[in-house]
This record gives structure tokens, C-alpha cells and sequence, in this order.
């Protein structure tokens, strides 16, 4: 499965998700991500519209995950949940030599923390989706 995959199972897909927990399983070679994921929908009255669900998001055959340093004046030094958003890592980012290493199939993605105005980026296999208590 890719996020892309996990985004049209969801509600509102991954917008307005919030990242609440990363932990990194090196042993396993695995990223969970716990977060929360918008489940109300606007044609829904008031205070459904605005529900929210928790879940992970698990990536598994992780090669790499990186995260980059906050931006200053952003606000990291406020505890926290995270907003975040995502798109295929950019061609070009990765440098060619390291991306020729990769396995075949692997997924490259660059999370965007809003309230960091910065990256953690992952290279994994295969990327999965569960809701919490399930």
C-alpha cells in the first residue's frame, strides 16, 4: 500500500491529520507514525464535522527516515501535536548514488510538519494504515 492508497480509504484523506507519536523499530526496520485523522465530513452538523480519529501509520522496509531541523521562529518549542502534509519525495532531493541504492519499489516520501516548516523524509517498502483500539 502507498499513503497515496491510504489517503482514498480515509474520509478527508490525510488532511488535517496531526502527528501525535513517532518511534522508529530499527530491529524491524519500522516507522509508526500514531496520529489523529480528520473522520468528520462538512455536510455534517456541528461538532461532528470536526471529529477526529486516531490511527497509525506504519511504514515498514525502511531504508531511511530523516528529520530535518525546525525552522526558527516556527513553533517547535511548543508541545504538542503536529500538523503535516506529504507529497513524493522531489526528484533531485535524494542524490542520484543514494537513490540508485534503494531497492526496487521502495517509496520515497517528504512529511511536511507545518508547525516545524520542515521535513521527515522516509524511503520503506510498503506503508500501512490502522485505526487505534482496532
Amino acid at each position: 500500500m502507498t499513503l497515496e492508497q491510504i489517503e482514498d480509504l480515509l474520509p478527508n484523506g490525510l488532511h488535517d491529520a496531526e502527528i501525535q507519536q513517532l518511534a522508529m523499530d530499527y530491529e524491524n526496520a519500522r516507522l509508526v507514525l500514531k496520529v489523529t485523522v480528520l473522520i468528520g465530513l462538512p455536510s455534517q452538523p456541528y461538532p461532528d464535522r470536526e471529529a477526529y480519529r486516531s490511527g497509525q501509520i506504519s511504514f515498514q522496509g525502511v531504508q531511511f527516515y530523516s528529520v530535518d531541523y525546525p525552522q526558527v521562529g516556527s513553533a517547535f518549542q511548543h508541545p504538542g501535536a503536529a500538523w503535516f502534509s506529504y507529497e513524493r519525495t522531489p526528484p533531485g532531493q535524494i542524490p542520484g548514488q543514494f537513490i540508485a541504492a534503494l531497492p526496487s519499489g521502495t517509496h520515497c516520501y517528504s512529511l511536511f510538519v507545518r508547525d516545524w516548516l520542515s521535513y521527515i523524509n522516509v524511503a520503506a517498502a510498503e506503508v500501512s494504515f490502522s485505526w487505534a483500539n482496532e
